[in-house]
């Protein structure tokens, strides 16, 4: 699991956890008083509290004290350098050093998914396949959108390059269809429930 990742002895969280955030961001922040080193997403609720009012490229952050709206028009303008990933397979064991980004998506899915409905396996395959191949590809719906936020952020916090967010994507999507025992088969989401819980608890 990945938070597990970050408690092994070798990894220098400080380091790791460090931003290095696009200029557009960083403006954003020093302009309404935001500390960007704690920036997170806010998933706008309509009325009744249930209703999502997301428009895909209006992206509200805030860091606990304070919120401000960032446009974004696409991922691809994002992705910074070129350094390569590590293979499918150490993909899969989740390296510390993209702990980071994989947090940074399945965190607010979880919190999407608490608020709204259990999305099926086949759902998030379709979505992280998506989000993978075309990461500027037409909306698909509310969680689609989502991601996409979750994922625009974590490129303006921190260099990722394009190599990177497709292996991201890809063991996303990799992750999904290991769960995947039927159409309706919901066991993806359980389990990032489950490390989702687990994280919080510092296990």
């Amino acid at each position: 699991m990945w938070f597990r990742r970050r408690k092994e002895k070798s990894v220098d969280l400080e380091r790791l956890d460090a931003v290095e955030p696009v200029e557009a961001l960083r403006a954003l922040a020093r302009e309404n008083g935001l500390d960007i080193q704690k920036l997170k997403l806010s998933i706008p609720l309509g009325k009744g509290g249930t209703e999502f009012r997301i428009q895909r490229n209006e992206l509200w952050v805030n860091d606990h004290a304070g919120n401000a709206l960032w446009r974004v028009d696409a991922l691809r303008p994002l992705f910074r350098g070129n350094r390569q990933p590590p293979s499918d397979e150490e993909m899969g064991h989740y390296p510390p050093e993209y702990v980071m980004f994989f947090y940074g998506i399945e965190s607010n899915v979880r919190l999407f998914c608490a608020l709204t409905r259990p999305p099926t396996d086949a759902e998030f395959l379709d979505l992280y396949t998506q989000m993978r191949r075309r990461p500027d590809g037409r909306s698909l719906g509310p969680l689609h959108d989502v991601i996409w936020q979750s994922a625009a952020l974590a490129l303006g916090l921190r260099p990722w390059s394009e190599a990177e967010y497709d292996a991201v994507f890809g063991q996303l999507a990799r992750s999904a269809r290991h769960f995947k025992i039927g159409p309706s088969s919901r066991n993806y989401l359980a389990y990032v429930q489950t490390i989702g819980r687990a994280a919080q608890q510092g296990e």
